[in-house]
């Protein structure tokens, strides 16, 4: 048995790299064989990819969509994983950034994402919460 996605109305998926929409029904579809392929709800779209750990997901999914082109985005997936270590509040999530990019370096860019997922997500989180505290004036 393969691997089955049920998608929601117009929603998008990306398998090997081609854009895939689902009409305007509730749909299931089959991936037989390996395939890399990402739900639309697990997609970063650039101009969302603010906080460093942001960068490196949306540097890990373009290596995952272009399998093509992994030795070139491979040094700057490394900066941006530098650059997302430093930024990390904590020893967890150091940790888990770590075992992401040693998924990187295995070639398993799925993994990975699913590694760093929660961390985007979390700093989506604070953005929100920083965004959202009322601005005060200086006496």
């Amino acid at each position: 048995m393969g691997l089955r996605l049920r998608l929601k109305p117009s929603e998008r998926v990306i398998i090997n790299g081609c854009v895939v929409t689902n009409g305007d029904r509730r749909n299931t579809i089959t991936v037989s064989s390996f395939g890399q392929v990402m739900k639309g709800k697990d997609i970063l779209q650039y101009e969302d990819a603010r906080t460093p750990v942001q960068k490196l997901y949306f540097g890990v999914q373009t290596m995952l969509i272009d399998p093509s082109g992994v030795e070139d985005y491979m040094d700057a997936v490394n900066k941006l994983g530098s650059s997302a270590f430093v930024s990390c509040n904590s020893d967890d999530d150091r940790a888990t950034l770590l075992t992401a990019m040693d998924w990187v370096h295995r070639g398993d860019f799925y993994k990975a994402l699913a590694e760093l997922r929660p961390l985007t997500r979390r700093a989506d989180a604070i953005d929100a919460a920083f965004d959202a505290e009322p601005e005060t004036e200086a006496a």
